[in-house]
């Protein structure tokens, strides 16, 4: 008898979801940051066994409201993801799990429900954790609601054995080497930013965007040129750094990453072009992935 799913993972920013996700394949497959909104397209990660196949949608954390076109495209991404989901896995912080801010938009869904409270590594009140366990389960109505530390590696298998009880029989939807169905270009892409997202601060982690133009892989070693998009010149000027400091150290953080990933020597080449406001430019948005052309 075998099993597969697809599976939705929704959350808050800063919860914790793709650093769960992470865990549960084994892999560094999607990148995580304390910072929030890190996560900004919907990205599968697939879970291979000899009987069973999970095939996670990591989505954006989910915001409130949007100021950017970008963030209504990062919205829309979390609702498609729930049209074709055969279960949710909502990971919520343990220390503060905001259980009703999800009471209504889970209520509405017909699927069944996995409730995550993630970082409990961080709870020093054990009483009150299972005082917001029960709390969850009556609030969003779920009967799987299990306490877990991604960080720690708690409760990730309990979590995966979860899922795979309440997934339908049925033939892997891909085939079982995968672990993601994104180009290695777009993977790669979100690993600079991943980068960025670390090493710089305020507006610019939230105003770049990376794009691959050209991956060329040869016998020893992968040459990489990619182009970072900000909004205004005075950006590209912190991206830079004086005398170019900044970039080459993304670049070599970059590099390791990305060879982390790909197990093989990488050859990375950054420039830095001005996209003026591309955030709230459909066109741009289309350019990038975000809108459909």
């Amino acid at each position: 008898m075998f099993k597969s799913s697809f599976i939705t993972i929704l959350g808050l920013p800063n919860a914790g979801k793709s650093t769960l996700l992470n865990a549960m394949l084994g892999e560094d497959l999607v990148i995580t940051n304390p910072k929030a909104q890190t996560t900004r397209h919907r990205i599968k990660g697939i879970l291979n066994n000899k009987n069973y196949q999970l095939v996670f949608s990591d989505t954006p954390g989910i915001i409130q409201d949007s100021a950017y076109k970008l963030q209504e495209t990062m919205i829309g991404a979390v609702n498609s993801s729930l049209e074709d989901a055969d279960l949710v896995l909502l990971v919520l912080d343990g220390q503060h799990p905001k259980t009703s801010q999800f009471k209504d938009q889970i209520r509405q869904l017909s699927c069944p429900i996995v409730v995550v409270l993630n970082k409990v590594d961080l709870v020093n009140d054990q009483d009150a954790l299972q005082r917001e366990i029960a709390e969850a389960k009556k609030v969003l109505d779920s009967d799987f609601v299990i306490p877990a530390s991604a960080k720690e590696g708690l409760n990730i298998s309990k979590i995966i054995k979860t899922l795979v009880e309440l997934s339908p029989e049925h033939p892997p939807f891909y085939d079982d080497g995968l672990v993601s169905d994104e180009s290695v270009r777009f993977l790669v892409s979100e690993m600079i930013r991943e980068q960025i997202l670390t090493q710089y601060k305020k507006e610019i982690p939230y105003s770049v965007e990376v794009s691959v133009s050209n991956y060329n892989e040869k016998k020893n070693i992968d040459e990489i040129y990619a182009t970072i998009y900000v909004e205004r010149e005075s950006q590209k000027g912190i991206v830079l750094g004086r005398g170019g400091a900044a970039i080459k150290n993304l670049g070599i953080s970059s590099r390791k990453r990305i060879e982390g990933f790909i197990k093989k020597k990488v050859f990375l080449s950054l420039t830095v072009k001005v996209k003026k406001d591309w955030r709230s430019d459909d066109r741009q948005l289309r350019y990038f992935g975000y809108l459909k052309k």
